[in-house]
């Protein structure tokens, strides 16, 4: 009759509310990496081991995003202290240290609102096991006119290390 029904539904709520408490605090929670095309494809998906390797393409990537937030100056000093916040996510205590030295020789914040600089990164070539070439050109603008196109290259030293 519909006592026992109810009795069952009760005692089967009871058991998936226990079963979803358990499995909520097991706590594992596994980070995968997914590679995509320029078009934002997946191409390759794996969970991330803590001795996982990125390939040179994913190096590259962030290296090139780094240079673009260090030396490129927007008209907008909300995106210029943005961008640098972000640079410093990628680098190490000593990276820090001297991207500090350079910010307080090259103040990026005292050009804003009168000087633009779009930069552009031709090329990242893996230079040796551990570093990279970094080739890019630097456009820049004052009073919205080009005033000065100047080709850079850097050697990037890399460090990989599992996230906090």
């Amino acid at each position: 009759n519909w006592r026992y029904m109810a009795f069952g539904s009760l005692f089967l709520s009871a058991g998936f509310a226990a079963a979803l408490v358990w499995q909520s605090a097991r706590g594992t929670v596994v980070p995968w990496v997914v590679q995509t095309d320029r078009l934002g494809q997946a191409q390759a998906i794996a969970p991330a081991t803590p001795d996982y390797q990125p390939t040179d393409p994913q190096i590259a990537f962030h290296l090139a995003r780094f240079i673009e937030q260090v030396r490129s100056i927007p008209a907008d000093a909300i995106i210029v202290r943005q961008n640098w916040l972000r640079a410093y996510d990628f680098t190490t205590d000593r990276g820090a240290a001297a991207l500090n030295d350079y910010a307080r020789s090259n103040d990026p914040f005292t050009k804003v609102g009168r000087q633009q600089i779009a930069v552009d990164v031709s090329s990242v070539i893996r230079a040796s096991p551990d570093s990279f070439r970094v080739a890019w050109t630097e456009r820049r603008y004052e009073n919205g006119q080009l005033a000065d196109t100047t080709r850079w290259t850097a050697i990037l030293t890399i460090v990989v290390q599992i996230p906090r």
